[in-house]
């Protein structure tokens, strides 16, 4: 709830601010106050409090936008007719990269904004894209809250809600979703203040849709658009596939099975809530096993990792990737075991390839899928992308593993399912670019989005 109150109007506040006060003065009171009211009137407060919260950090950033202006930094766009884009860092360079690219080549002038120092984008040879490094958290934040451009693209959600507001020198908008899954794991109030997405999915439209009836925001421009990042990623594959004259080892010593476990992090990733439990039985039926951690576990579950190192230590067949891409694990394996990892829809759609997944439970409290009355997409789709199996079965992934079906066959499945599930790929970089374009010829030649 006290995020529903976050998101009230600008026009609001003064209201809202003096009925807090009011509420918050002393006075005497006379009548009865049943628990059913008590506890709406609490809820108001909570809410109440949300709102003020959300204004007083409004009005920090807004302060810190006018100190960075003072100390001389510039605004970091080149007028109100700039298309520009904003990153967060390295990890989100490969979707904006052919995006960037496509524009480049037709000659269409840009600005890339990022907050990685190490993100390759701001090092890479444009000629007619310009990438500035803006600053981490705080100095950030306040440089796009008071930016300047026809169209801002962002794959960061929240706007309005989180660090980012709308700056009034921005004309539009648009959200880039960088995964291929269902909003279903975004947290709630996402993509209500964006005024468009460019969506990979159909399944993404219809969530978007239905949170837009559900709240009564303004309905946004939903673009048929694809996924970028899966541009970069084919073109990569089939770069090591040329490297090595088409041949990939998708077996190991004697033809056993060539597994590649990738699964997320966290209470929810595999390796913590398994461990050997999932792996071991692989392990011994002779499996070749390569298994790469999420870049966060290896971070904040190195205790976790060296136990289940130890534990595999006897098997020549366990290996570990550490590579920074995933792709020469990827192209080297024959199937791939995760959960809830963004890896299996890479793998499926890319390599076709089969991907099995161990069904959790997902606590959806704060995400958009506890406003949607449907399941997430991609829960829906994971037996269809090779096998689904329950937790307490996983002593028998080496059964499982033996009884998919061959790579022909599966991969005429998925790309039917590709087909469906995913728009424009191998071309959606070269597809937002225009998009993007007619959006920013709307907006220099007509109203202002949210006036």
């Amino acid at each position: 709830m006290t995020q529903r109150f976050a998101c009230l109007g600008r026009g609001s506040c003064i209201a809202v601010l003096a009925g807090f006060w009011l509420m918050a003065s002393p006075g005497t009171a006379c009548a009865y106050l049943d628990p059913g009211t008590g506890s709406m009137l609490l809820s108001a407060v909570i809410g109440l409090a949300a709102t003020l919260f959300f204004m007083v950090k409004t009005f920090y950033y807004r302060i810190a936008g006018l100190v960075y202006r003072l100390a001389g930094a510039p605004v970091p766009a080149s007028g109100k007719d700039t298309l520009v884009f904003y990153s967060e860092g390295r990890a989100y360079w490969n979707t904006f990269k052919p995006v960037l690219e496509a524009l480049d080549a037709a000659g269409e002038s840009a600005v890339y904004l990022s907050s990685g120092r190490d993100d390759p984008g701001l090092a890479h040879s444009f000629k007619h894209v310009t990438a500035r490094y803006i600053g981490e958290g705080n100095r950030a934040f306040a440089a796009m809250n008071m930016l300047e451009a026809a169209v801002c693209v962002m794959t960061t959600p929240g706007l309005d809600v989180l660090q980012i507001r709308r700056s009034p020198g921005v004309r539009h908008y648009a959200h880039l979703v960088h995964a291929p899954a269902d909003i279903a794991s975004y947290r709630l109030y996402s993509f209500d203040y964006f005024d468009s997405v460019l969506c990979s999915g159909p399944h993404q439209i219809r969530s978007i849709r239905h949170l837009e009836g559900l709240r009564g925001t303004r309905p946004k421009e939903l673009l048929h658009t694809g996924c970028p990042y899966m541009d970069v990623l084919a073109d990569e594959l089939d770069a090591a596939v040329s490297a090595t004259a088409g041949a990939s080892q998708t077996t190991g010593a004697g033809g056993a099975p060539r597994v590649l476990v990738a699964p997320t992090w966290g209470n929810n990733g595999l390796l913590s809530r398994f461990g050997l439990d999932l792996l071991l039985p692989m392990a011994e039926a002779g499996f070749a096993l390569t298994i790469r951690p999420h870049p966060q576990s290896r971070k904040v579950e190195q205790e976790l990792l060296a136990a289940i190192a130890d534990g595999l230590a006897p098997y020549a067949n366990v290996a570990w990737d550490e590579a920074t891409s995933p792709l020469p694990a990827m192209h080297a394996s024959q199937v791939l075991v995760s959960d809830f990892s963004g890896i299996v829809f890479d793998y499926a759609f890319i390599l076709e390839r089969p991907v099995i997944t161990v069904a959790l439970e997902m606590d959806t409290r704060g995400w958009e899928a506890s406003d949607l009355p449907w399941q997430a997409w991609e829960l829906t789709m994971l037996s269809e992308l090779g096998a689904s199996i329950t937790a307490d079965a996983i002593h028998e992934l080496p059964e499982l593993i033996a009884s998919l079906p061959g790579p022909d066959v599966f991969s005429a499945r998925m790309r039917s399912l590709r087909a469906k599930s995913l728009y424009n790929f191998r071309h959606s970089g070269a597809v937002a670019a225009q998009q993007l374009l007619a959006l920013r010829a709307v907006c220099l030649h007509g109203e202002t989005p949210y006036a």
